[in-house]
């Protein structure tokens, strides 16, 4: 493991040097974690095949010392590194609910409801179609199973962090869908290159048109590195240094949740053997709320840094991506590409389409791109990636979409696109024909968009001649 660390840290250091250096990478908004992780699977893939090319000579000593290397490499590490993200994304569940305090769902419905209802078209959308072409374009020429469908899902509007909690369900019974880890982090990755690929190619074609409140936009070339004259404090401490380092307080209050949750896990799967499949990120989450509530109720909860806590769960997500990308098996991928090639282009599409025309519609008029352009990188990549194509059109942060977004992510997050529906959905799928679930789910998704085209619908005031009136 120690081995295996060292190799991520690096590859994350060559990933952020590349970033500040390359300006193709600065263009197209590439985290460090992507291009760090795509440099180690090159380099992996590499030597899995020089090394089968030295089997037959490694009696030889001169490559006895070389082929024992590259099958660390190919092997070892490989291996060491696939165990990675089921824990670390327990970690980033665990400090959620200590970041932040949670809000009423009466006052998120009253606030964001046509922001709830919008996620909820676009991520159940994503799942109809995924079902959808799955049904009618795969399953006729392929043997997979129907929560095949549900990776548009997992690695769209989920992310990396939801592939790599969701491969526990979809590879046991009764999915069995082997492989589910990587084909999970293959569709992670293409959305969140082309997430930030094609959205800064719709920030530039709103700024043309003037759908955006200002109309001149000029899109920064970021290289990674902050003001160095004026560096943005990350973190805050809430005790002396002297007594405890303050950001070691807040990895011990991170840790009592994960291991709260921990703990919940041993003792549930002890009365409830049946839940031993049971992911253990669902429990850390339950343990940070349990922290959080109950440090609030000893009125201790200005003791939690919701900075300090999102560095380390950021931290832990850096690493994730790295470790889910270095060890992906690309055979396992490319034995089922053109079915993952269906799904891409059913979700490229979707996405456009909820972009142009159902934010358009359903939106507050005089910002609807701007709150587009977060579900967008929501839906493709990660929410990191929408907020940073908001700051290109809204620097100050002043034109109410991110705290709309804001607001109503308990009205969406908690269920879909990596929440509990997410999660639940897989075993149900397997039980019935797929027909049903997808018809039903597009169903669903046509009767929330027409009681949103009645409460909400409303004509931009920003419109241009090349697209109709609304």
């Amino acid at each position: 493991m120690q081995n295996a660390f060292l190799v991520a840290a690096g590859l994350l250091l060559l990933g952020f040097l590349l970033r500040v250096k390359l300006k193709i990478l600065q263009v197209l908004y590439i985290p460090a974690s992507i291009a760090g992780g795509l440099i180690g699977l090159a380099i992996v893939q590499t030597t899995t095949v020089v090394g089968g090319s030295f089997v037959d000579a490694s009696s030889d000593s001169g490559f006895a010392e070389w082929t024992s290397r590259l099958q660390w490499l190919s092997g070892d590490l490989v291996n060491e590194l696939r165990t990675w993200p089921e824990w670390l994304i327990a970690v980033v569940f665990a400090g959620l609910f200590l970041e932040k305090e949670s809000r009423s769902v009466r006052e998120s419905v009253r606030q964001a409801g046509r922001e709830g209802l919008v996620v909820w078209i676009i991520i159940l959308g994503q799942t109809a179609l995924g079902l959808l072409a799955t049904w009618l374009l795969i399953q006729p020429f392929f043997d997979v199973p129907n929560s095949f469908g549900m990776l548009i899902e997992t690695g769209f509007a989920g992310g990396h962090g939801t592939a790599a909690a969701m491969s526990t369900i979809l590879e046991a019974d009764p999915v069995n869908l082997s492989a589910a880890l990587d084909l999970g982090i293959f569709m992670a990755t293409v959305g969140l290159v082309f997430s930030v690929i094609s959205g800064i190619a719709w920030v530039n074609l709103a700024a043309r048109r003037g759908w955006t409140r200002d109309g001149d936009v000029r899109i920064p070339i970021l290289n990674g590195l902050e003001a160095r004259h004026q560096p943005e404090p990350v973190a805050r401490g809430v005790v002396r240094s002297e007594v405890l380092d303050p950001m070691v307080f807040q990895a011990l209050i991170l840790s009592l949740a994960f291991v709260t949750g921990l703990a919940l896990h041993m003792v549930i799967m002890w009365f409830f053997p049946f839940t031993e499949q049971f992911p253990l990120f669902i429990y850390t989450l339950i343990g940070g709320l349990i922290v959080r509530r109950s440090m609030d109720a000893l009125h201790l909860g200005d003791l939690i840094d919701a900075a300090s806590v999102r560095r380390f769960s950021s931290a832990a997500m850096e690493f994730l991506v790295v470790a889910a990308i270095v060890s992906l098996n690309l055979q396992a991928v490319m034995s089922l590409i053109v079915p993952l090639l269906i799904l891409l282009s059913v979700a490229f599409v979707w996405t456009g389409f909820c972009l142009l025309h159902i934010s358009r519609r359903l939106l507050p008029a005089d910002y609807w791109f701007e709150l587009g352009i977060i579900n967008y990188g929501m839906s493709t990549g990660t929410t990191a990636t929408g907020l940073v194509l908001l700051r290109i059109l809204d620097k100050d942060m002043d034109s109410g979409a991110a705290e709309d977004f804001a607001l109503a992510a308990p009205l969406s997050a908690p269920f879909i696109g990596g929440g509990l529906i997410t999660f639940t959905l897989p075993p149900l799928l397997e039980s019935v024909h797929i027909g049903i679930p997808a018809i039903g789910t597009a169903a669903v998704v046509g009767i929330l968009y027409i009681v949103g085209a009645k409460l909400f619908r409303t004509a931009p005031q920003r419109t241009d001649s090349s697209l109709p009136q609304g």
